[in-house]
């Protein structure tokens, strides 16, 4: 086909991409969620990692819906040239280097990678207050006739507890590859005659019969970008009986100003100091990167432990949801903040508060997280207002829709 004639592409350099070659056979993995942009990108989530990929990858996802070679996939795109061909012999090449696209016989083998890589649970089980307060929620939430559903159990850690706890039947939805570690943790809990395990996302899934207690922990460093909201609504709607009672039952989303320290913003963000080093270093004008900024979607994650002498003053609430009402899946809010001292450099951390049971809350508020807290916060530098003195007010926009939030600054 003269379509794949260009293929002195990556698919062909052998230094670049041994593995794979024009005749490889490829499919699209399972549970792949493509997120569309304002930009000229796509976002792809798998296993609880997000990349980025041109548009293109559309059409790649779409052509190897079903086990293909990648030949034949480039003869079935459309394309506008020999440039376009390898822009898409490209982006298939990074497509399989991330696991997004794989050999069809490991189709349905658990890679370790995403939320099946064992950093990622330890860190969760090293959150004694996040896991200590969980399953003590579930201890005083739990009655012995109840049908528990742990949404994400992961390590299955909260579905052992919700047995241990009493639970008549409790169903563990896990889609990753950490499933197949829960259920040995179901035999070796000996829990396993009373916890049975859903190999789908929650959205996909369907239970033999309602639950009358919902438990899930998708909350993000930025707190609702595991799709929370959108998680608990479909559960609602036809996971649970009338009544459920859900854990936790309620989170709060707040902003914090914050001064962001130089050094930080630094390695984020082209500062008017930044380029004038390299315009003395490299003898260049590098003016124009002023402008390649982070967009209001892109957060930085920092440690919560780093973030204790930021704030300007008391966190902002800018919404709350109440699981056991009806509620949206969306939010759009905006708040008011007055900074209480000079601003190097102006940023809005997003923090939370989730009530799990009466008198147990989670927080990752700047003065009360606890110190083995596994959770970052979301920090978006604001690039149009980023100097103020001290008493200065500005406000902050908040939206959330479908896993992304945006965080905008306003000053008037």
């Amino acid at each position: 086909s003269d379509m794949v004639a260009p293929m002195s592409s990556p698919l062909n350099d052998g230094a670049n991409l041994a593995p794979i070659g024009p005749e490889t056979m490829l499919v699209r993995a399972q549970d792949v969620l493509v997120r569309l942009t304002n930009e000229d990108e796509v976002g792809i989530d798998i296993d609880g990692e997000r990349h980025l990929a041109p548009r293109v990858a559309l059409h790649i996802l779409d052509a190897f819906s079903v086990p293909r070679s990648v030949n034949e996939v480039l003869a079935s795109v459309p394309s506008s040239g020999p440039e376009h061909t390898v822009e898409l012999a490209t982006c298939i090449e990074d497509l399989a280097d991330r696991g997004i696209l794989i050999d069809p016989d490991s189709r349905g083998e658990e890679a370790t990678r995403g939320w099946v890589r064992p950093n990622v649970h330890l860190s969760m089980l090293d959150d004694r207050a996040r896991t200590k307060g969980f399953c003590d929620a579930l201890r005083l939430t739990v009655k012995p006739e109840d049908v528990v559903v742990d949404i994400g159990t992961g390590t299955g850690i909260l579905a052992t507890c919700a047995a241990k706890a009493g639970a008549r039947q409790v169903y563990a939805v896990e889609s990753s590859g950490i499933a197949e570690v829960a259920a040995r943790m179901f035999e070796a809990n000996q829990v396993a005659e009373r916890v049975m395990l859903v190999r789908r996302r929650s959205t996909s899934a369907t239970l033999p019969e309602l639950a009358s207690v919902l438990v899930t922990e998708t909350i993000g460093n930025d707190p609702l970008d595991e799709q929370l909201l959108e998680i608990v609504a479909d559960a609602k709607h036809r996971l649970l009986a009338p009544g459920a009672r859900i854990i936790p039952s309620a989170i709060q989303i707040y902003a914090v100003a914050v001064d962001i320290p130089r050094t930080l913003l630094e390695k984020h963000v082209f500062t008017k100091r930044k380029l004038e080093a390299y315009e003395a270093a490299y003898e260049m004008d590098f003016s124009v990167l002023a402008d390649h900024q982070l967009s209001s979607t892109e957060p930085i994650m920092v440690d919560s432990r780093d973030v204790a002498t930021w704030p300007l003053g008391p966190p902002m609430l800018l919404a709350e949801i109440d699981f056991s009402k009806d509620f949206e899946t969306w939010i759009a809010t905006r708040a008011q903040v007055t900074v209480s001292r000079d601003t190097q450099y102006l940023g809005i951390l997003l923090a939370f508060r989730a009530k799990l049971a009466d008198g147990i809350v989670l927080s990752t508020l700047p003065d009360d997280f606890d110190p083995t807290s596994h959770w970052a916060h979301a920090l978006f530098p604001a690039f149009d207002h980023p100097v103020l003195a001290k008493g200065d007010t500005v406000d902050v926009e908040y939206s959330y829709d479908r896993g992304t939030t945006m965080v905008r600054v306003f000053r008037e």
